[in-house]
């Protein structure tokens, strides 16, 4: 096993070196400066091999770190008075939570392919040094930073509870890789696939997160309890995954599957899983396109065949605002100490809904279906990017993609209204501003996304993203929206500034894409 472990680390550094050798040719500055010899050079992989090894861990403790780092920090913010009861019921439930979205074991990746499929390694051997392996540094890092947290909160250190922690952290991994694998045994595809299972399992998990903010906490001996279950449970989830014969029937099926070598990287498999028509779907009702022509007809008929991918995450995000809002209402009618810290959050803190609907617009995913479905075939054709054509398909989808994107964003702002209702804020101007902004904010995101689509075309024909434009751009958004979080400001105010700016926004916008996007909405 460890023979077979040490020839699997050995790929992994090499095909990690060699792409970052490979990366570096790339770079405008350096492709001249390295050249094919670089492969060869034992001095510059081994130099590479260094830098990669303090790089991995310094990313794997920093990651750690921030995990445990950020719970603590959750819990000193929110539940001072209940600091340990709110640690041990976030990370219990976490954990748990874990065993169903962190599963390692069944994951295809290219070094995995290579050893399994390439260099014909025995999948057995191969799987139990994986398992070990990975078992083996997260409990060290478990270890590492339950001890060091749980110094944080008791002094001197609760042994009992490091112990705790740290059995339930493995025991729990180890349960969850085992039912991974018999899930896929019976039924043959991953389990998280299933969205409504999984959906359901990560709203249950997560949404029981937020109950110290009605102080219900789990019982720290009932933490023990369903330890020692674990711990017992584990027992036989390990002989099951030693004794595991066909790993690499079932691995080769999986690659099957997501024709790794094809798409290059499973994400992009997911991608392509994710805008993919199926077959039920490309059916169009007539009705829907006798009275339309030209580009209205075209966009028409890709919105009905797509519909399902583009209205899919949108009603499921409107699905979770309507039970976290009925949530919110519950509390702020039965917990005074709630009642005024929402009326102040409403009028005052409007702008935290700006990183909010950040997150929750669908128009990353609606252009991938649209590049995907349509736009990398069509972009074969000179007439598809001349300026007029361009620019009245633009303006179709950008009705289409705001109206996906209200679908959460309405149920979002009579959310927000309700709990003005309930806090005692009948101010109609107040009402009317507050759904207003959160409209708002839905219609400038859906028109930003669909703008940096046109001007940067970011997909190659895999849907990897090429640009380094568009991820800065995204990156440059997400740390303005971030940064905007603690403004604090009338939400009339909030609401004038953002009509004035989202009109000039969208004026801009449709400016751009006439000029530029057909020089850069291309193939890349």
């Amino acid at each position: 096993m460890f023979s077979t472990l040490k020839k699997s680390l050995q790929i992994d550094i090499a095909y990690s070196v060699n792409s970052f050798i490979y990366f570096l040719r790339k770079l405008p500055i350096l492709k001249d400066l390295i050249t094919k010899d670089a492969y060869s050079s034992k001095l510059l992989k081994k130099f590479i091999e260094l830098l990669g090894f303090i790089f991995a861990i310094a990313r794997s403790v920093f990651l750690k770190f921030m995990y445990f780092f950020v719970i603590m920090f959750i819990c000193y913010k929110f539940f001072p008075n209940n600091l340990v009861k709110s640690f041990f019921h976030i990370y219990f439930l976490l954990t748990l939570l874990g065993m169903f979205i962190n599963n390692k074991l069944l994951n295809t990746n290219t070094q995995k392919y290579f050893s399994i499929c390439l260099f014909n390694m025995d999948g057995t051997k191969y799987f139990r040094a994986s398992l070990f392996f990975q078992l083996l540094t997260s409990t060290i890092l478990n270890t590492i930073m339950i001890y060091l947290f749980i110094n944080y909160l008791f002094s001197p250190p609760n042994i009992a509870y490091c112990i705790m922690l740290i059995f339930l952290t493995l025991t729990v991994r180890i349960v969850g890789e085992t039912l991974n694998i018999m899930f896929y045994k019976k039924y043959h595809y991953i389990w998280y696939t299933n969205t409504a299972l999984y959906f359901t399992i990560v709203l249950i998990l997560f949404g029981s997160c937020f109950l110290p903010f009605i102080e219900i906490f789990i019982p720290i001996k009932l933490m023990f309890i369903i330890t020692l279950i674990f711990i017992l449970l584990s027992i036989p989830s390990l002989i099951y995954l030693f004794r595991l014969k066909d790993y690499k029937l079932i691995y080769k099926n999986l690659t099957r599957v997501t024709n790794l070598m094809d798409e290059k990287h499973e994400k992009d498999y997911l991608r392509q899983a994710m805008v993919e028509v199926k077959e039920k779907d490309k059916k169009i009702d007539i009705k829907k396109i006798e009275n339309k022509k030209g580009y209205d007809f075209f966009n028409t008929i890709f919105f009905e065949r797509h519909k399902e991918i583009l209205l899919r995450s949108a009603r499921k995000w409107a699905g979770i605002a309507i039970v976290v809002y009925m949530g919110l209402s519950y509390i702020v009618l039965n917990y005074p100490k709630y009642f005024n810290a929402m009326s102040i959050t409403l009028n005052e803190h409007l702008a935290i809904f700006i990183i909010i609907m950040y997150f929750l617009n669908r128009g990353a995913i609606i252009t991938q279906a649209m590049f995907f479905n349509c736009d990398h075939a069509m972009l074969k054709f000179n007439f598809y990017r001349e300026p007029t054509v361009l620019l009245e398909l633009f303006k179709k989808r950008l009705i289409t993609v705001i109206k996906v994107n209200l679908m959460p964003a309405f149920v979002i702002g009579i959310g927000n209204v309700i709990l003005l209702l309930l806090t005692n804020n009948y101010n109609i101007l107040t009402l009317v501003t507050t759904f207003f902004f959160i409209i708002l904010l839905s219609v400038f995101f859906s028109v930003h996304y669909l703008v940096i689509y046109y001007l940067l075309q970011p997909f190659n024909k895999d849907m990897e993203v090429k640009k380094v434009s568009y991820s800065m751009v995204n990156l440059l958004m997400y740390i303005v929206t971030y940064q905007l979080m603690d403004l604090v400001l009338n939400s009339l105010k909030l609401s004038i500034i953002g009509i004035i700016f989202c009109v000039v926004y969208i004026g801009l916008s449709l400016l751009l894409v006439y000029k530029i996007a057909p020089r850069t909405f291309k193939l890349n």
